[in-house]
């Protein structure tokens, strides 16, 4: 059932086919029974467009939790970024801690994501991989702007029911 909340589309179109040849059918016949079988692949459109908008997928939460990094960090939020961390993310952890006393981040921007989803281990876990550019501010007093960016592997385990970051790594460091 993944394959029907992580894209629905196919689904979609398929339903879409049925619905315009079944209306098609009662223009040309005016039968009954092809007006209802429309109205009810129409409700069925409408049932998997409601169940795709309230069942949160994990490549979803995972996606969630990088967007909630995101605002933490434009925010400065120390402790909101901590949060999103697994007990076990020690040097995540305090490079974060680290990077947040030097600088006041003014922009972070996060693109080409690609998640994978690993059930199969105890706890689940997940790989994000993504490109990400950081502006930010010196917090020395010279009030010296800077940008980082770099391509990212991010390591995340299901804990509680939240995807947590356990690990990053970094690679192939552009300078802007």
């Amino acid at each position: 059932m993944e394959w029907l909340f992580a894209d629905p589309t196919y689904l979609y179109v398929v339903l879409l086919i049925v619905a315009a040849v079944l209306l098609g059918m009662f223009i040309s016949t005016v039968r009954k029974e092809f007006l209802w079988a429309t109205v009810a692949v129409a409700v069925t459109i409408g049932l998997v467009f409601l169940a795709d908008y309230l069942v949160i997928t994990d490549r979803e939460a995972v996606q969630q939790t990088i967007d909630v990094g995101i605002v933490a960090l434009e925010a400065n939020d120390l402790y909101s970024v901590l949060e999103l961390l697994a007990p076990s993310a020690e040097a995540t952890r305090q490079r974060a801690s680290w990077a947040l006393d030097q600088v006041r981040f003014t922009r972070v921007r996060v693109s080409g994501v690609k998640i994978t989803i690993d059930r199969d281990k105890t706890p689940p876990r997940a790989e994000a991989r993504f490109f990400a550019v950081f502006r930010y501010v010196d917090r020395s007093g010279s009030n010296v702007y800077g940008a980082y960016a770099a391509n990212f592997r991010v390591i995340f385990e299901k804990v509680d029911d939240r995807w947590l970051l356990t690990d990053h790594y970094e690679w192939q460091v552009a300078g802007l």
